[in-house]
């Protein structure tokens, strides 16, 4: 416990063990050179009838040793005239004068009055009457007027100037007491023999020991067994540390007087000064023996157990000295410290509020004591207390400078305590770096402290820093050891999930009350679910989030995070009642809530409701750019397209620098039709940063305008941000498909691909373009150019038993793999299983491949002698594809049938087979493949990850332990009652009933948007260049409408045309 320090009796604060320790020299060494240059004060004490020994400390400063003459005529009032006039001397009876003029003349009693001089004697009396009753009351500037008026009428009046010295000495004024005195003792030296008491302690305020010394010796002179005199001189010696001459004169004190209590208190103070606290010891209980001094034996004696750390015998005396004065301030400051010692806090704060109650004169202890209470309030974790206590010092200008570097500690404190964590940082700061020896003992508690501020800001290297460095000097509470395992495994995390796990575990032991190692814990296990696609730990990321709830079922947050795992797991549906209460209990309407329940909507495709949500969102946060997204998606997908396109421009303009905006643009414009524009979009976001996304969606675009290179070109690039498997796959399948081929070497080329395919199956993986479906296609496309139609229909059929993820585009691709495998039947003249497969697969098609189709079944039907069907069939292709039908039934050369991808960039590359039928037309035909088609980017919502980022551990709000609670087995102790922890209520949020009409909502959300195109276009030498928004505006002006199948009926000459197929006997 920290004290205030201070000398023996100087008013200052003292610090526990110090009390008393005086080293006080020898006799011997009590030589004017080893002398210090500073004197301890002292007031004697004669007789306490006499107010003028009251002494009050003096501001003057120390002078140097001042003859009688300096002070003879010092007052600055009138007082004895220079010239005494013998006979105008009035003497009173009643007055205690003696009796008796200097000159030995008759005194007036023996003169014969007149009446003026009757009168003369009746104002004196008066006045000094007056002035007695002024200072009975205390009034002495009063009394010191009254007096004056009677010294001017009679200026031999003794006991006139002997009252205004007593008078000046309780104001303080002892410079002004001594002309009186020392006229009195010059005048009447045997008047009182208390006169030269008083003129000494004059002096002796004045620091002018020497002379003191030297007036109280005349006394002596004159009054040689005035015992309380020798005393009073030993005390003075004791100021000069002249302990043997001090000795000598309390020993003649004690020969004079045996029970002089003063004189055996003296001798053990001079025996203190000599260090020889065994004889002192023997002074101070014959003291406490003699009645007059019992009281400043047992004070002495108590001091001197005090630092002999007999605290228990300090005590008992100090009980005693308070007994015989329940008033004295210094009894109770020492009684303070002994209890302080003890650790007796309470009973000492009572003793401290006495000190300051009746030290209401010197003002001597009252400084230290208001010190020592603060520091009592710091020891019981009372701050505001602290503050306040140190307050009541610095209101009547009696701070102490111990004190201003506390309350520089408890200000910090105060800081952390208002959450305002920087101030608080800093003034610790500044604290640690000053190293102040009296903070020494709360050095500790600095760097905890300071600790708890970073870990409130998120800061939690340096959290960890000062707790460990805390650690290291003390042992931490609870709450800093709370804190330091939060904060590393906060940092943990990252690298080391099980370790941060471990320590959450433990933070949460040592306060199971606290729900924030849970909503870490709850975090961490969401995020490795995540990391690893496993569902099931992020069941315990639930379980977790339930317990923190049935402990704090007030926090918004944790219902919002319990509803974002359940989204995780698949339960949108359970998702959205743990979204309301968030909403409901949170202090502020928060935009995510409302944007994480539109999702949940949107994932059952209830996306009415989800647009309403989002809307809120955009209404609640208006540059909210994730909401716009979502919304954009939701009017798509309920054919608002024109709502969409606007979406998705408030979008870019509100998050114009980020790369993904303009990704999720050019998948809109994708799905528009509009592959161009979206490759520009996707360009625009390369440019801000290049990203994976954008140049894998800008391949796609390059391949469906089979720009070959530049896809390449853009998935190496892809691959060089992200070393992916999928990538690789692309890479190498791009490279097999796009190699050359040399027709003269056809089937060593074609055995080298294939050998390629198959070691690219080893990967085990699909990329993001080309699929194992493709892998199987190809081969079976190459086993087919070789001839190899047996190995060619096990490809195919593989390739048909390989799932898509893309429902539409597999029902295209599988329509091109049964008819590649049609044609297998075909050159392996297995006519009937062919005409099986193209028949089902001409129902799936339109325009001209399903007339390319039905021509090859005319073909089929022919050779399987069904004439009157292949006639009606070829009447049917005729319909769908004139050119094709035309030139077979024309029975021109080199007629190739190429349905499907059978022409594409990557087929063109092989000859076609000619298929030589009996009774038919010689025709040619090649399998179809090519690139693979593009899936269009889906906007159908499922779990959309970035959502999930708001449970990110940093998500998390860290809630520190206050270190400055003192806790009783998890409750806190804000006084002697006990209270339970109870988290703060949280202000609950109405909902509004009201629901907007559909149509109304995306007027509602634009209204109070500014409409304007966004000036944050990225710069490019390419004028050419077209912003994103632009972009869809433009699409969105100017929709394309779907294009329709014409279908013509065959006219009467083809109808002949026709017959004769069915005649082959018929000229042409």
């Amino acid at each position: 416990m920290l004290i205030r320090p201070t000398g023996l009796l100087n008013p200052a604060p003292i610090i526990l063990h110090t009390i008393n320790r005086v080293r006080y020299k020898s006799s011997q060494a009590s030589s004017p050179q080893a002398r210090p240059s500073y004197q301890k004060k002292f007031s004697p004490r004669v007789n306490k009838s006499f107010t003028c020994y009251q002494e009050i400390t003096s501001s003057t400063p120390k002078h140097r040793s001042l003859s009688v003459e300096k002070y003879k005529n010092a007052s600055n009032i009138e007082s004895t005239p220079k010239h005494r006039h013998k006979s105008t001397s009035l003497r009173s009876r009643n007055l205690r004068s003696t009796s008796k003029l200097i000159s030995g003349h008759p005194g007036p009693g023996d003169l014969e009055e007149t009446k003026e001089l009757k009168l003369k004697k009746e104002v004196i009396a008066s006045w000094l009457e007056h002035g007695y009753s002024d200072i009975k009351i205390g009034e002495f500037i009063s009394a010191i007027s009254f007096l004056t008026k009677v010294i001017k009428e009679e200026p031999n009046h003794v006991e006139a100037l002997f009252q205004r010295a007593c008078c000046f000495m309780s104001i303080n004024e002892h410079k002004q007491a001594i002309p009186d005195l020392l006229t009195i003792t010059q005048d009447n030296p045997l008047y009182d023999k208390k006169v030269y008491i008083a003129l000494a302690m004059c002096f002796a305020n004045l620091n002018d020991f020497d002379t003191a010394i030297r007036q109280l010796g005349k006394g002596l002179l004159k009054f040689q067994k005035f015992a309380e005199g020798y005393v009073t001189r030993g005390q003075l010696y004791i100021q000069q540390m002249r302990w043997d001459k001090a000795l000598q004169d309390f020993y003649k004190a004690i020969s004079l007087n045996t029970t002089e209590g003063g004189a055996y208190v003296g001798i053990g103070d001079a025996y203190m000064g000599m260090g020889d606290k065994k004889n002192a010891l023997k002074a101070y209980t014959q003291a406490v023996n003699i009645q007059n001094s019992s009281f400043q034996g047992f004070v002495r004696r108590a001091k001197l157990f005090f630092d002999i750390q007999e605290f228990e015998k300090s005590l008992l005396d100090l009980e005693q000295a308070l007994v015989r004065n329940q008033e004295d301030a210094e009894a109770y400051y020492y009684k303070a410290l002994v209890l302080l010692s003890q650790e007796n806090l309470t009973e000492a704060a009572l003793c401290l509020e006495q000190v300051i109650k009746f030290d209401v004169n010197e003002r001597k202890y009252t400084g230290a004591a208001i010190y020592d209470l603060g520091a009592i309030k710091i020891k019981q974790k009372d701050y505001y207390g602290a503050m306040y206590t140190f307050k009541r010092a610095t209101d009547i200008n009696l701070e102490v400078d111990e004190q201003k570097i506390l309350k520089g500690y408890v200000d910090a404190i105060l800081c952390l305590m208002k959450r305002k964590f920087k101030d608080g940082i800093t003034l610790f700061t500044r604290i640690i770096k000053k190293k102040h020896s009296l903070i020494q003992e709360y050095i500790g508690n600095c760097y905890a402290f300071r600790g708890y501020g970073y870990a409130s800001i998120e800061k939690h290297d340096l959290a960890v820093k000062d707790l460990n460095h805390a650690n290291k000097i003390q042992v931490l509470d609870n709450a800093s050891k709370f804190n330091l395992q939060v904060s590393t495994a906060i940092i943990k995390a990252e690298k080391d999930t099980n370790e941060a796990l471990n320590l959450l575990e433990e933070a949460s032991t040592d306060f199971p009350k606290n729900i924030e190692p849970l909503a870490y814990q709850a975090s961490i296990h969401l995020q490795q679910a995540r990391k690893t696609s496993n569902k099931k730990v992020a069941e315990k990321s639930k379980i977790l989030l339930d317990k923190a709830i049935s402990l704090r079922d007030t926090d918004s947050d944790l219902y919002y995070f319990r509803g974002l795992v359940m989204y995780y797991l698949g339960k949108p549906i359970e998702s959205i009642p743990d979204y309301e209460i968030a909403i409901d209990k949170a202090e502020d309407n928060m935009p995510v809530h409302f944007l994480s329940r539109g999702l949940c909507y949107a994932q059952v495709k209830l996306y009415k409701e989800a647009v309403q949500d989002f809307s809120i969102a955009i209404q609640l946060k208006e540059d909210y750019a994730e909401a716009y997204y979502y919304r954009g998606r939701c009017a798509y997908l309920i054919d608002d397209t024109q709502s969409a396109f606007q979406d998705y421009q408030k979008m870019i303009t509100y998050k114009h620098e980020d790369p993904m905006v303009h990704v999720y643009a050019g998948n809109l414009l994708i799905l528009a039709g509009s592959v161009e524009d979206a490759s520009k979009a996707f360009t625009n976001a390369n440019s801000i940063s290049p990203t994976v996304e954008a140049f894998v969606q800008r391949a796609k675009c390059y391949l469906i305008r089979e720009n070959i290179d530049e896809a390449k070109g853009d998935l190496d690039n892809a691959y060089i941000l992200a070393n992916t498997k999928d990538l690789e796959f692309d890479i190498e399948m791009m490279k097999i498909v796009t190699s050359p081929v040399d027709n003269n070497d056809l089937r060593n080329g074609v055995m080298k691909r294939l050998s390629q395919l198959s070691k690219l199956m080893q990967l085990h993986t699909e990329g993001k373009i080309f699929l194992t479906k493709h892998i199987h296609w190809y081969k079976g496309a190459l086993y087919f150019i070789i001839s190899e139609y047996q190995k060619a229909k096990v490809e195919f059929k593989a390739a048909l038993d390989t799932q898509s993820s893309a429902e539409s585009i597999s029902v295209k691709d599988n329509c091109e793999v049964v008819y590649n495998l049609s044609l297998c039947y075909i050159l392996s003249e297995q006519y009937e299983a062919a005409l099986i497969h193209l028949q089902e697969l001409v129902y799936m098609l339109e325009g001209s491949d399903r007339g390319k189709i039905l021509l090859l079944i005319s073909l089929l039907q022919t050779i399987l002698n069904e004439k009157d069907e292949a006639q009606t069939t070829m009447l049917e292709a005729f319909k769908y594809d004139e050119e094709i039908s035309s030139a077979y039934m024309d029975k021109k050369p080199n007629i190739e049938i190429l349905p499907f991808s059978s022409n594409s960039l990557l087929a063109s590359k092989y000859l076609s087979k000619k298929i030589t039928l009996t009774d038919c037309h010689e025709v040619a035909v090649r399998p179809s493949f090519g690139f693979p088609q593009i899936v269009p980017p889906s906007l159908d919502f499922s779990i959309e990850d970035s959502i999930l980022d708001n449970f990110l551990i940093k998500s998390v709000k860290c809630k520190p332990e206050a270190p400055w609670l003192n806790r009783v087995k998890g409750t806190i102790q804000f006084t002697e009652e006990i209270r339970e922890i109870v988290s703060e209520s949280v202000a609950s949020t109405k909902k509004s009933d009201s629901e907007d009409e559909s149509n109304s909502v995306f007027d509602a959300s634009y209204s109070s948007v500014k409409v304007y195109r966004s000036a944050m276009v990225v710069s490019n030498k390419d004028s050419n260049k077209q912003d994103t928004v632009d972009l869809i505006g433009a699409v969105a002006s100017k929709r394309e409408q779907p294009s329709k199948t014409f279908i013509m009926d065959a006219s009467e000459e083809v109808r002949k045309k026709i017959d004769s197929i069915r005649s082959p006997h018929v000229e042409d």
